[in-house]
């Protein structure tokens, strides 16, 4: 991931200092806005031509699998597995999932570091939205908690208030540090922005019979037809860098099927550390995604998988 700026790939958010941290959300916010005049145009048949080789591999699954065989549901769990470089069918990801939280929530009861690694990542996410649409947090355990309550998951409000009186004095110092690097990541979004968190996409293959899905943490802008307009950020609250960075990839070419053309700019923030990077989007991010995602439906339709229907 490369600034669009000339400044370090990695800015660490200054610590204790609340005007230093509105100072790297307003960077922040600079690097996304850019130069509204520069903004790149993508060719019209781009979407067109991603869409027709997805299909392509689309189709050998459906037909393998059988026309009574429930649809497909497959999302960065599935297809960016970090346990197999090849991201190959059979494999699955649930600590810091782009596309569908609420199922690792559901599924993961081990209770060992990759459900606490869930429940940090579920309260990180609540107190993301809320600066995003707020601007403040004064309590983050507590305003995190309220907020999951208020979206009806009480799984992971349960989870926590069910934890020891130590633990949860852990969990409510390391959720502090997040809050106070995302406080002085977010940026302040104008009214005009249109800011969107948790925008959902699905994009049906092979007469529906497979859907590709996954979720923006923030999405702000209005697509416009041939131009990119749409900045996307991504939240990472502990998983690897580059896993997340791919994330974001993936939902862009989601992006790009669904509106005709990808976001123009990404920014991936990091609340653990206070870290951000921000790139353009590519069509060779775009290509290397969709060439990626055939390869792991092609490798499915010549095996099980699975992936949950």
């Amino acid at each position: 991931m490369v600034l669009v700026a000339p400044r370090p790939l990695f800015r660490p958010a200054p610590p204790g200092d609340a005007t230093a941290d509105r100072g790297t959300g307003a960077e922040v916010l600079a690097l996304l806005r850019g130069d509204a005049a520069a903004r790149p145009r993508f060719d019209p048949g781009l979407a067109g031509g991603l869409r027709a080789w997805l299909e392509d591999a689309a189709y050998d699954v459906v037909a393998a699998r059988g026309e009574h065989a429930p649809p497909l549901f497959l999302g960065p769990r599935q297809l960016l597995s970090p346990h197999d470089e090849q991201g190959g069918p059979g494999h699955d990801w649930v600590a810091g999932d782009r596309g569908d939280r609420s199922a690792g929530a559901a599924t993961d009861h081990r209770g060992d570091g990759a459900t606490d690694r869930v429940l940090l990542s579920r309260l990180v996410q609540a107190l993301f939205r809320q600066l995003v649409h707020t601007g403040e947090v004064h309590d983050p355990l507590a305003d995190a908690l309220e907020a999951l309550r208020a979206t009806g998951d009480e799984a992971t409000v349960r989870r926590a208030e069910s934890l020891p009186e130590g633990a949860r004095a852990v969990l409510a110092e390391t959720l502090a540090v997040h809050a106070r690097n995302l406080s002085g990541l977010v940026p302040r979004f104008a009214p005009g922005w249109m800011a969107r968190t948790n925008d959902r996409v699905a994009i049906p293959l092979g007469g529906g019979r497979i859907v590709l899905h996954g979720m923006f943490d923030l999405v702000v802008g209005l697509p416009q037809p041939r131009t990119a307009s749409l900045c996307a950020v991504g939240l990472s609250s502990d998983g690897p860098w580059a896993v997340a960075r791919r994330s974001l990839h993936y939902l862009s070419l989601l992006e790009t099927l669904r509106s005709g053309t990808p976001p123009f700019r990404l920014a991936l923030l990091e609340s653990a550390s206070g870290r951000y990077g921000v790139e353009d989007v590519r069509e060779e991010h775009l290509r290397a995604i969709a060439s990626h995602i055939a390869a792991w439906l092609e490798r499915a339709s010549a095996g099980p998988t699975n992936a949950h229907g």
